[in-house]
């Protein structure tokens, strides 16, 4: 009998390919600048996220600080546009209409770290119908309601409670404070604003602090009808100390002043704050601004 023993030669067919190496962007932050005139109001900004292009590509969107490996080199150009959270909500980023994209062309080199702090600015063509941030020792807004029981907003020039005191230029914020028991307190501004109707961005930015829930609203004005709406709730800053932290929210305007209900109407915005505890609340704002195309 005849054995044949068969030698099987196990023979790769194609060598593995080495992974590219990237090079990374490090964007610790974005920084917003605004003219020194007071035109669009304070640089205050609450910029969380950075949305990355490479060449024209979405690279991705990152919650900063962030090092973003891109695989490319070489002459390259970059936008970064700013991310916010629309209505404050933690799950729902979005890329914040009014900044314009900060756009450089950098030297990109395979394993190399370069950082970048982009300089955003509005859009050029942002309108600001409304800009409150108090400096100038008035107030646009006046109580209204027709529950309200506590008419308390007045400006404070107490260093601990302004917004990013510096005593030179940021020396004043708007405050309010509610006894302690059942009380309503709300002011809407003085004056009635014409917004766009045809599917525009509309938003209400605002900084603020409190221990206790405030609601932002609208106030559709046609003729001698005037009905507040709420939009957003806002709710308590107190930190793990008690302590108020101040805050920024970004919120959006344009489901509601589109609503066909309103057609014809112009708004009042308006904060408001219903309480029932034994302690007093306090309610702090700042760097108000009411911003569209």
């Amino acid at each position: 009998m005849l054995l044949f023993a068969v030698l099987f030669v196990l023979v790769p067919s194609c060598t593995d390919k080495e992974e590219p190496i990237p090079a990374y962007l490090h964007i610790p932050l974005i920084e917003l600048e605004v003219p020194a005139d007071g035109t669009q109001g304070s640089n205050a900004h609450d910029i969380l996220d950075a949305w990355v292009y490479v060449n024209g590509q979405l690279i991705g969107v990152f919650e900063m600080p962030a090092t973003i490996p891109i695989l490319s080199s070489g002459s390259s150009r970059i936008n970064v546009f700013a991310g916010v959270k629309d209505n404050g909500l933690t799950n729902k980023r979005i890329r914040y209409p009014f900044y314009r994209s900060f756009d450089t062309d950098m030297d990109l080199t395979p394993g190399t770290v370069d950082t970048l702090v982009p300089k955003i600015v509005y859009n050029q063509n942002a309108k600001f119908s409304w800009l409150e941030d108090f400096e100038d020792g008035s107030i646009s807004l006046e109580k209204s309601g027709n529950f309200t029981t506590v008419d308390s907003l007045y400006i404070t020039e107490n260093p601990a409670d302004v917004y990013a005191y510096n005593g030179t230029t940021n020396l004043r914020s708007g405050a309010a404070d509610i006894p302690g028991g059942a009380h309503i307190f709300e002011n809407r501004t003085v004056q009635s604003y014409a917004l766009p109707r045809s599917g525009q961005d509309v938003y209400l930015e605002l900084n603020f602090k409190c221990n206790t829930e405030i609601v932002i609203g609208l106030y559709p004005v046609t003729s001698n009808v005037v009905q507040e709406f709420p939009l957003v709730n806002l709710y308590s800053t107190l930190d793990e100390f008690g302590e108020m932290q101040w805050k920024k929210v970004y919120i959006s305007l344009v489901a509601d002043v589109n609503n066909p209900a309103y057609t014809g109407a112009e708004f009042k915005p308006f904060i408001s704050a219903q309480t029932n505890k034994a302690q007093e609340s306090k309610l702090f704002f700042d760097n108000i601004k009411l911003v569209h195309f």
